[in-house]
């Protein structure tokens, strides 16, 4: 039996010869996808098709596998949905702020430099996925502006970026510096309304985006 071919859960008509790979099947998927979509996820047998199992996969033929499902959903909906995912993980962060100044206060400097860690792991990925987001939309973030109620200032995305910037470097020097009081000063003081100001900035950023182009 041909591998079926699934495209957001419909069913592609595609034939395949007894030469037809993996790599060949995936490649005449892209016939089926409009302008405004780009591919997600594709899975094989259920399994999630990664950058090594295409590798070790690709030259497999399709008769080897019974269905390849393919999610492609449209730009605009991809990107708001990872923007507000990022705003959810912000809006969460904030425990584990606090569980870090704690740590500090407790004098754990060993275990709060391990959730510091992973607290600036989350901020390099919001900033890593924004930037995605905005190539994905081809949106300049050096222009695009946000605004905080009626009649708050409005900042570029790009300056919330120079702010958020501004802040971890802030951190750095007090890590250098050694001074554990400054560190817990800062993440108290600054983080909290720095990460509310990217919440909103995010959300909004998700809505702009879903709006019809």
């Amino acid at each position: 039996m041909p591998m079926k071919m699934l495209l957001n859960n419909q069913e592609i008509n595609t034939e395949f010869t007894n030469e037809s790979t993996v790599g060949t099947a995936l490649c005449s998927v892209q016939d089926y996808i409009a302008e405004d979509q780009v591919i997600s996820a594709i899975y094989l047998d259920g399994e999630p098709l990664t950058a090594e199992l295409l590798k070790e996969w690709k030259n497999r033929p399709v008769e080897d596998f019974c269905e390849a499902r393919i999610e492609a959903p449209k730009r605009k909906s991809l990107a708001a949905q990872g923007l507000r995912l990022l705003a959810q993980g912000l809006a969460d962060s904030g425990a584990e702020r606090e569980e870090i100044g704690d740590l500090l206060s407790q004098g754990q400097p060993a275990r709060a430099m391990d959730k510091l860690g992973e607290y600036l792991g989350l901020w390099n990925n919001v900033q890593q996925t924004l930037a995605s987001a905005a190539r994905l939309m081809e949106t300049d973030l050096d222009n695009l502006e946000i605004r905080f109620g009626e009649n708050g200032p409005a900042k570029t995305a790009h300056e919330h970026i120079s702010d958020l910037s501004t802040q971890l470097q802030e951190i750095k020097n007090s890590l250098e510096a050694q001074d554990l009081v400054l560190l817990g000063d800062i993440l108290e003081y600054e983080f909290g309304p720095l990460t509310e100001n990217w919440q909103g900035m995010l959300e909004q950023l998700a809505d702009s985006f879903e709006e019809d182009r």
